[in-house]
């Protein structure tokens, strides 16, 4: 197998992507064409939040006349359409008269996967697959890349299922039975530190890297983030690689990965254990609600500064020096609800919980 690697700008994305098409020698073998990229949060596009449209335009162009869906799953949680809308995906679509859907309301198919049956999109099936992901650490599974972007195919139980089991072992298993024609890695502007919400910290790396193995793909853009495999246990490791265009040697440079919380306060500790995205969105509003009011902010200091708080999500056993005596703890979302029946805790309903019934746990 062979992986492209090409210098891109927001600007020239179309054109490079082009240019890596041609590279890898890569032409549909299908007629029609489903686009899965990573949008699941939006922002301004100098963030490296979400695949950026203007690379989606690439492939828009190089297969001009075909019939083209561009799909997405999105957080559990949130409104995949806004999204789309929110991060120039709805006008892009209707320029090049591509269909947008929202793949929580697509037909399914059952699929024989390790852990089971699986349901996966049809259009696996009906269309030539082409997986768009972006260049970003994760919290939880180290780097999100083109493996870890298929997460977005599935429904939010099946989702929440990939936590509940473990989550690198699922991610690894969906790469057997999800097979992309043509991966694509936005590397234009990634997102290090604490991604792969905004609490990361864009990074500029002007790259495209663009493939037709998912999993050498992943490997390459591993090398070039500068991570071990051990840091994205989700990715099978490949000891050899093939690359086209630059060499990972002249473009690699390495990604801060400095996970400390998304609470930046003294003494308030944050528990992800096997939380899902949809609980860890539910914070990120969390937070921005403490922020918005003066009486929320100096409460969570009380809270957090002179006394402790820990909030805890995820299905969590026993975790040390929660409870008793040290302050307060809030659990946050449904699979938390036993350890907090266990120590008669507060909790936020839902899966996931509105931010709102979380501030009034604080």
């Amino acid at each position: 197998m062979t992986t492209a690697i090409v210098r891109a700008t927001l600007d020239d994305a179309p054109a490079r992507i082009a240019e890596a098409l041609a590279l890898v020698n890569y032409r549909p073998r299908k007629e029609a064409i489903f686009i899965k990229p990573n949008v699941p949060d939006y922002g301004p596009p100098q963030q490296g939040l979400y695949t950026d449209p203007r690379v989606v335009e690439g492939l828009l162009q190089a297969f001009a006349g075909r019939p083209i869906v561009i799909g997405e799953g999105g957080i559990v949680g949130c409104d995949t359409m806004a999204a789309f809308q929110r991060t120039g995906y709805t006008e892009l679509a209707r320029r090049y008269g591509a269909e947008l859907v929202d793949l929580n309301k697509v037909e399914r198919m059952e699929v024989a996967w390790e852990f089971g049956t699986l349901r996966l999109p049809t259009l696996l099936r009906t269309h030539e697959y082409i997986n768009v992901a972006k260049m970003k650490t994760h919290v939880q599974t180290g780097v999100t890349l083109g493996l870890k972007n298929q997460k977005g195919l599935l429904l939010p139980g099946d989702k929440r299922s990939f936590h509940r089991r473990n989550l690198n072992a699922c991610i690894r298993a969906l790469g057997q039975v999800a097979r992309p024609a043509l991966t694509v890695i936005d590397g234009i502007i990634a997102l290090e530190g604490n991604g792969p919400w905004r609490y990361g910290t864009p990074k500029p790396m002007s790259l495209l890297v663009v493939g037709t193995d998912l999993i050498e793909v992943d490997n390459v853009c591993l090398r070039i983030m500068g991570f071990p495999p051990a840091h994205a246990p989700h990715i099978p490791p490949r000891s050899t690689v093939e690359v086209v265009g630059l060499p990972i040697e002249e473009v690699a440079r390495p990604f801060a990965f400095d996970y400390q919380g998304f609470f930046r306060y003294k003494n308030v500790y944050e528990h992800i254990t096997d939380s899902c995205s949809g609980c860890n969105w539910t914070l990120y509003h969390t937070v921005k609600l403490i922020k918005a009011s003066r009486w929320r902010r100096l409460k969570f200091a009380y809270r957090g500064i002179w006394r402790r708080l820990d909030i805890v999500m995820g299905h969590a056993a026993e975790l040390e020096g929660l409870p008793p005596g040290h302050g307060k703890v809030v659990c946050v979302g449904d699979c938390a609800r036993e350890y907090a029946a266990r120590y008669g805790l507060p909790l936020a309903r839902g899966c996931p919980p509105q931010a709102e019934d979380v501030v009034k746990l604080l």
